[in-house]
């Protein structure tokens, strides 16, 4: 399991102790409640920090151009209706027009979905 899996677990555990604390002994629930709110916080400190990362852009890429083909016919060929029903001609997370069929967008990686 990675990293993250054991902190969200480490959360779970804090959460359970801290009721425990609270119901067992109540001599202490002040102090359980504020080192509870110190764990979670940490915890999410670091599930961000252990986020996963997005790879940055190519050096070729231009930042100026727009993700989305233009408005003009002739810039991309629309996708025919002779294709498998329920297929998109285009990635729906970046817009780069795709075959049908194809599973993964070649520009930005992303899983596309089989509608």
């Amino acid at each position: 399991m990675n990293r993250r899996v054991w902190i969200s677990i480490a959360n779970l555990c804090a959460i359970a102790i801290a009721f425990l604390i609270l119901f067992e002994f109540p001599q202490y629930s002040d102090e359980a409640f504020y080192l509870l709110i110190i764990w979670m916080v940490v915890g999410f400190v670091l599930l961000y920090a252990m986020r996963p990362r997005i790879s940055p852009l190519p050096a070729s890429h231009s930042s100026d151009a727009s993700p989305f083909p233009s408005s003009s016919p002739a810039s991309a060929p629309l996708p025919s209706s002779s294709g498998s029903p329920g297929t998109v001609g285009f990635c729906i997370y970046c817009a780069t027009p795709i075959a049908p069929g194809t599973r993964a967008c070649p520009a930005c990686g992303h899983t596309l979905p089989g509608w």
